[in-house]
C-alpha cells in the first residue's frame, strides 16, 4: 500500500508538508498541494480515512445527493464536486435518490459519523430529507437548488434573469408565440426560470399562453410527451424556452418526429450548456451556467462549516448567466 511516506519520497518533500496538503490545510502554498495531489494521484494513494478520523474526530468525506445521472449536466456536476473535494482533503459519497424529498430515510446511511456534511442537489423545497440531515447537526449546503422554508445555504445560478435573456434574444428574432417546458413548481430553480420567463413576457407585452406552458418531471420520455402535444397542432408556438438541456433534447426529438424542422419552423432554447449541447449535429442555443465555479463555491462552503469558520453574511451564492447562441435558433418563418 503506497503512504505518505512514499509520495514525499517520491517527490522529494517532507513528510509533514506531504501530510498537511493531502489534509488540505490551508497553510500549504497552492503550487505545493497541487504537486502533491498529483504526485499523490500518480502512486495511487489511499489515505487511512480510519486513522484520520481518529485524529481529527472527522470522516473527511461529503455526502452529494444528485437526482438523475442520466442528465447531461449532473455528471458534470459531480465531477466538478469530486475534483474541488479532493483539492480540500474531502473524499465524496454519492447518493442517487430520485425524489429525496418524499423518502427521508434515503440519506440517513449518512450520518455524522459516516460523513461530515451534505451537499444537496437534487432536493424539492421542503425537503424533509434535508430537514432531517439538517436537525441531527450535519452541515448542508444546496447546489443549483433553493429552500426558503428552512436557513440553509446556497449556492445558485441567476434563474430569473435566464427568463431575460431567453425572452430577449427571442423577440429580436421576431418570435411572438413563445413557449415553455418546465419543471414542476417545487424544484426552485425550474421555478424561478419560469417566473422570469413570465415576466419578460409581461415587460413585453407578450402573450402567455398556458397551453404553451408545460411542467414535466424529469425524465425523457416526458419532455418528448409534452413536446409532442405542444407542437402536434396548427396553432402552435414558434419558438420554445426549455429550463434545461435535457429538455431542449426531447424538444429537438419530438420536433423531428413531427418533421418540424428547426430553427426554420421552431427555435429551441435550453439551459445548461451541457456537453451534448456544443456537438456540431446538435449546436443547441442555450443558457450557460458556470457549473465548475459554483460546485467550488459549494464545496468551499461546506468545507468551512466543517472546519468550523463561522458562515458568510448572505446565505445565497448567485452567479450570474450567459446566452450561448448557436444554430437552434432563428427568425420565425
Amino acid at each position: 500500500m503506497v503512504t505518505s511516506v512514499d509520495v514525499a519520497r517520491h517527490l522529494g518533500l517532507s513528510q509533514s508538508t506531504v501530510s498537511r496538503a493531502l489534509r488540505g490545510d490551508p497553510a500549504v502554498a497552492p503550487s505545493t498541494k497541487d504537486r502533491v495531489l498529483a504526485g499523490a494521484r500518480e502512486l495511487g494513494y489511499v489515505p487511512d480515512a480510519a486513522a484520520r478520523m481518529m485524529v481529527t474526530r472527522r470522516t473527511h468525506a461529503v455526502g452529494v445527493v444528485v437526482a438523475d445521472l442520466t442528465s447531461p449536466i449532473y455528471p458534470v456536476i459531480v465531477e466538478s464536486l469530486q475534483n474541488r473535494l479532493l483539492e480540500r482533503g474531502y473524499r465524496m459519497v454519492l447518493i442517487r435518490d430520485p425524489d429525496v424529498s418524499s423518502d427521508p430515510e434515503a440519506v440517513d446511511v449518512l450520518d455524522r459519523a459516516t460523513v461530515d456534511g451534505m451537499i444537496f442537489v437534487s432536493a424539492r423545497e421542503s425537503s424533509a430529507a434535508v430537514r432531517r440531515v439538517l436537525e441531527r447537526g450535519t452541515p448542508v449546503v444546496l447546489l443549483s437548488r433553493d429552500d426558503p422554508s428552512v436557513e440553509v445555504e446556497a449556492v445558485l445560478a441567476d434563474d430569473r434573469d435566464a427568463g431575460e435573456i431567453v425572452v430577449a434574444h427571442l423577440q429580436g428574432l421576431g418570435h411572438k408565440r413563445i413557449g415553455l417546458l418546465t419543471t414542476l413548481r417545487d424544484r426552485s430553480n425550474g421555478r424561478d426560470r419560469e417566473d422570469g420567463f413570465r415576466a419578460a413576457m409581461k415587460r413585453r407585452s407578450l402573450e402567455v399562453r398556458e397551453e404553451w406552458i408545460r411542467h414535466i418531471r424529469l425524465t425523457h420520455e416526458d419532455g418528448v410527451r409534452a413536446a409532442l402535444e405542444m407542437l402536434d397542432t396548427q396553432d402552435r408556438p414558434t419558438a420554445l424556452f426549455c429550463v434545461t438541456d435535457a429538455f431542449a433534447f426531447a424538444a429537438l426529438d419530438a420536433a423531428a418526429q413531427l418533421g418540424i424542422n428547426v430553427p426554420e419552423e421552431l427555435s429551441v432554447v435550453g439551459f445548461d450548456d451541457s456537453g451534448p449541447a456544443r456537438w456540431a449535429f446538435i449546436n443547441l442555443t442555450t443558457v450557460h451556467q458556470p457549473i465548475p465555479e459554483m460546485s467550488y463555491a459549494a464545496v468551499d462552503r461546506l468545507a468551512g462549516r466543517i472546519e468550523g469558520e463561522p458562515p458568510s453574511e448572505t446565505l445565497k451564492s448567485v452567479f450570474p448567466v450567459r446566452l450561448e447562441v448557436r444554430a437552434t435558433t432563428a427568425a420565425p418563418a
